[in-house]
């Protein structure tokens, strides 16, 4: 750090005190010089460090209602409704030598205002940090990347979605990824999971799986499939006395999977996307079930066929969605109704009231939707969209009772956005999904437990208000 003395300032230093401050403003600044030159000489480290931060911040106020949720019981309603938001912080750090970056994510807060009580619950025993546990502020995502030439791999707590959420949306994996791409249109994946372990020394509960696939971009296609191998850590009937007192098995142990999609441009107008799940060779049984099937011992298909594209200030898209011997379908899928699933795994949607494809493999139970959308741009921040759609559901009957059901129901959906910037969003979402006797409601992790299940009888309705914010 370099002091420059003028002449007028040293005429002004000749008095005592005048000596005094000076020898003080010198102390000052070769204690200022030390600090700068310290830091100086950790500048290369530091800027061989490079760093990006984040936030994401969303707010929802929702009710939902229908006859069927008053029970008679004392003080219950027809309806409830709740407030809640999300906070999440994220900072990214990459090491510019080595190309080693570590990615993260807190979540400082994610659920629905219960009010001053916030009744939190104490973290997982089997922690690094057990003497000093937190209650509020959780690990969302927390993984290293390292380079090795073209190769990636990936350690940690990560994100996951696959095949347009059809088999996973927005879920979060104890993970190592490899990624080993062999040209700039063809990557293999290969993947360890740990996607469950509840209770040490008992590994019947493990839910280890290995994950092989690619993605690829042939002739302007987009192409991927995944298999996905389900340790069979346990094989036998959940009603086997041997699981006296101790937790319940891995429900999908042993079992095979398959999940792909293709999809590309129809002509000029349209975009088409078809995808498809396929499990099998489940080892766990549940006799407390249908009679035969559950929990993927038999085959289970699920598959989607969507078209979308655009038209001046208008948007569109038609799609079916199947579900064949309880197959499979993330809960995230856009089924283009705020009520049946479009909920995903880490971001819950309010105003999801019914689970398609959530029965892990139960036999003979069909399910279908086939709906449409139109979407009209009003400004280039404002949008209107329209859904109307219908569910189909046959339900083989529970055990002891043979007499299969079908029902089908319409729904219709409305939703209001508006993009204000390029950080700040905000919308409107309602939605109804008229009585169907062979189907069940499922409800979701902020509107919680429901009632009763059953709308049989009765038409169910649910909106929403949202803001997000994400920079």
């Amino acid at each position: 750090m370099a002091l420059k003395w003028t002449n007028k300032a040293q005429g002004a230093l000749n008095s005592s005190a005048d000596r005094k401050l000076r020898i003080s403003s010198l102390t000052k600044a070769i204690g200022l010089a030390s600090v700068f030159g310290a830091a100086t000489a950790l500048s290369p480290a530091a800027q061989a460090l490079k760093t990006d931060f984040g936030v994401e911040y969303r707010a929802t106020g929702f009710q939902a209602e229908s006859d069927a949720f008053d029970t008679g019981a004392d003080f219950t309603s027809e309806a409830d409704n709740g407030f809640a938001h999300l906070i999440r912080v994220k900072s990214d750090f990459l090491d510019e030598d080595t190309g080693i970056s570590l990615h993260t994510s807190v979540e400082l807060a994610g659920d629905r205002w219960v009010g001053d009580n916030r009744g939190y619950t104490a973290q997982n025993d089997q922690a690094f940090n057990g003497t000093n546990p937190g209650d509020n502020v959780r690990l969302d995502l927390g993984y290293v990347q390292m380079p090795f030439g073209h190769t990636v791999l990936r350690v940690g707590r990560q994100a996951t979605s696959y095949n347009n959420c059809f088999l996973v949306c927005d879920d979060r994996r104890d993970r190592v990824l490899l990624i080993q791409p062999f040209s700039k249109t063809f990557q293999v994946l290969a993947i360890y999971d740990r996607r469950q372990d509840t209770q040490t020394f008992a590994n019947h509960d493990n839910g280890d799986q290995f994950v092989l696939g690619f993605v690829s971009k042939p002739m302007g296609l987009d192409v991927s499939a995944l298999y996905i191998k389900y340790l069979n850590n346990f094989e036998g009937n959940l009603t086997d006395p041997i699981l006296a007192g101790q937790n319940a098995p891995y429900a999908i142990a042993g079992g095979d999977l398959f999940s792909g999609y293709v999809s590309g441009d129809v002509g000029e107008l349209a975009k088409a996307t078809v995808g498809f799940n396929h499990f099998s060779n489940g080892g766990v049984e549940n006799d407390t079930t249908a009679p035969e099937g559950d929990f993927f011992t038999d085959a289970s298909l699920s598959q989607y066929l969507r078209f979308e594209g655009s038209v001046g200030v208008l948007d569109w898209g038609v799609q079916y969605v199947g579900a064949q011997d309880g197959g499979l379908i993330s809960s995230g899928f856009d089924t283009y109704s705020s009520l049946i699933n479009s909920n995903p795994e880490s971001t819950a949607s309010p105003t999801s009231l019914y689970n398609m494809g959530g029965l892990l493999g139960v036999e003979d139970y069909d399910q279908s939707v086939l709906a449409g959308k139109l979407t009209w741009n009003v400004t280039p921040k404002l949008a209107v969209t329209g859904a109307v759609g219908q569910l189909d559901i046959d339900n083989p009957g529970t055990p002891g009772n043979n007499n299969s059901v079908s029902d089908e129901s319409n729904f219709y959906d409305l939703q209001v956005s508006y993009q204000v910037n390029k950080s700040l969003k905000t919308w409107v979402t309602y939605g109804i999904l008229e009585e169907n006797e062979a189907g069940a409601l499922s409800g979701n992790n902020l509107l919680g437990a429901l009632p009763s299940a059953d709308f049989s009888q009765d038409d169910v309705q649910a909106a929403s208000v949202n803001l997000a914010v994400s920079f």
